[in-house]
């Protein structure tokens, strides 16, 4: 074996290791990701390739909130305004989240949308849910900048079905 040959299959071993290790890298980044947006008894059936079967829950409660005038808001700012303005507002009612036993199930464009007694069965989230969404009311108001926001907020509690529905993340 020459050494031009010797030097090639440690290129190629070399180029292999790198592809292992850029491989395993996204699959650890794509399993944290997973975990950080599903509940984590979802995450672990998706992971283990098992499906998801829907589950019918008898008492959960809802809050859902978005921006009175978003439209309107959103007409006369820069997109870049805009981003910053929801970003500011969904960090301040993460963190509220964050103090109650509730999971945050989705923001889509100013509408928030958290749960409680879901996807765990709790007592008491009636009450979390209630107690969370009247910290926000008083928090947003609070914070420069944030005092012209109305958020329009409502709950809701009984039975639901949840589950993971189509193939593809949103």
């Amino acid at each position: 074996m020459n050494v031009d040959s010797k030097l090639a299959d440690i290129q190629r071993q070399k180029q292999n290791d790198e592809d292992k290790a850029s491989s395993a890298m996204r699959f650890a980044m794509n399993e944290s990701l997973l975990h950080q947006m599903l509940p984590a008894k979802v995450a672990a059936d998706l992971s283990a390739g098992r499906s998801v079967p829907f589950e019918a829950f008898d008492h959960v409660t809802i809050f859902f909130s978005d921006i009175e005038g978003f439209t309107s808001i959103s007409a006369s700012a820069q997109p870049v305004e805009i981003m910053s303005l929801l970003n500011m507002l969904y960090t301040i009612m993460d963190y509220c989240a964050s103090l109650f036993p509730i999971y945050k199930v989705e923001t889509i464009g100013d509408s928030y949308m958290v749960v409680g007694g879901l996807p765990e069965r709790t007592e008491g989230h009636t009450e979390a849910v209630a107690d969370f969404a009247l910290l926000v009311r008083r928090v947003v108001h609070s914070v420069k900048g944030m005092a012209a926001i109305r958020l329009r907020m409502g709950i809701h509690s009984g039975p639901v079905m949840a589950g993971i529905v189509g193939h593809l993340m949103p």
